[in-house]
């Protein structure tokens, strides 16, 4: 009995020096990020930075967090975040946001609101810390910016390593929204189409290096390639599915070829016309193709149609709508 005493004794210290010591490691690694991240530019700011949650836990509690991107004007500022991890199991993490957080930029001021809000990660048990997979779920979301409203019920994302892949440059990604709320300007200017009743995406990308320590720490990631599996809009009377793939120049410009399927045409284009997606001149024109490829394919309002990157420009089967997305 007295050397089962021992033993617990000597294991309990051993453990409580575990905690200790792996608790400091993990205060010294983020306050590094944080160095690391301004002298790469980026302006964070922090009221305090603690490691609690002895002792099986290693629970990080940043006050007021601020964090400024001086390259694009934008900042996130937040009441507290929260950075929780198992002691015995440190590479898996869940991080708590709170039910307020704002963004600041060019497009001014806009006040983030949730009910829950909550993403967790796995890194693989490397130096480097190369992500493995990761998600996040956010419930009634509001989004406020001068007098205008967005909503969403639910927000769903995640992203993983496939199965077969070399290492972190491929990412499976997929997101999901419910009964999105457009602000109410937007919802007039488009007819009254004020919910977009649910988006799915589910894609693959191809990066040109992993996420792992240098990304945490403000390094960039950029994205060379897309594989759209599947994309369902559900919006009101309208519906858009697409699929193919697309490469991403190194001027940012997106290049290829996606198959779309439009339910309700007509009603798609005048929507996409009135958000400025199609520039007003060319919306008749775009109206004059798309009903002869409707005529020819006998399909009625349901068009299946290509729609190409290239130039800089995006075409739908013949006709220029405009210059394309830029990442």
């Amino acid at each position: 009995m007295r050397l089962l005493t021992i033993l617990v004794i000597i294991l309990a210290l051993g453990w409580t020096g575990y905690w200790f010591v792996g608790a400091q490691a993990l205060e010294s690694a983020i306050r590094s990020a944080i160095n690391e991240a301004r002298e790469g530019g980026i302006e964070v700011d922090t009221a305090s930075l603690e490691v609690a949650g002895f002792p099986n836990r290693f629970d990080t509690m940043i006050e007021q967090p601020q964090v400024h991107f001086p390259s694009s004007g934008i900042t996130w500022s937040a009441p507290f975040l929260q950075i929780l991890a198992l002691s015995y199991r440190p590479n898996q993490v869940i991080i708590a946001l709170p039910d307020t957080q704002e963004l600041t930029g060019p497009f001014g001021a806009a006040a983030i609101d949730t009910d829950r809000a909550r993403a967790s990660a796995t890194f693989s048990p490397s130096p480097s810390l190369p992500l493995d997979h990761a998600n996040l779920v956010v419930e009634d979301l509001l989004i406020s910016s001068a007098g205008r409203d967005l909503s969403a019920k639910r927000l769903l994302a995640a992203t993983r390593i496939p199965e077969g892949a070399e290492d972190g440059r491929v990412q499976n990604i997929g997101i999901t929204l419910d009964d999105v709320k457009l602000p109410d300007t937007l919802a007039r200017q488009l007819g009254g189409a004020a919910t977009i009743d649910g988006a799915n995406l589910n894609a693959t990308l191809t990066l040109d290096r992993p996420i792992d320590r240098d990304t945490y720490q403000g390094g960039e990631v950029r994205i060379e390639a897309i594989n759209i599996e599947t994309l369902d809009i559900d919006w009101g009377d309208v519906g858009l599915d697409a699929s193919g793939d697309l490469q991403v120049g190194a001027d940012g410009y997106l290049a290829g070829e996606l198959s779309v399927a439009l339910n309700n045409w007509p009603r798609a284009l005048e929507l996409a016309a009135t958000a400025g997606l199609i520039p007003q001149d060319q919306a008749s024109q775009a109206r004059q193709g798309l009903s002869l490829l409707s005529g020819l394919s006998g399909a009625g309002n349901r068009i299946e149609v290509p729609l190409s990157f290239r130039d800089g420009r995006i075409f739908m089967g013949p006709v220029p709508l405009g210059p394309a997305p830029r990442l």
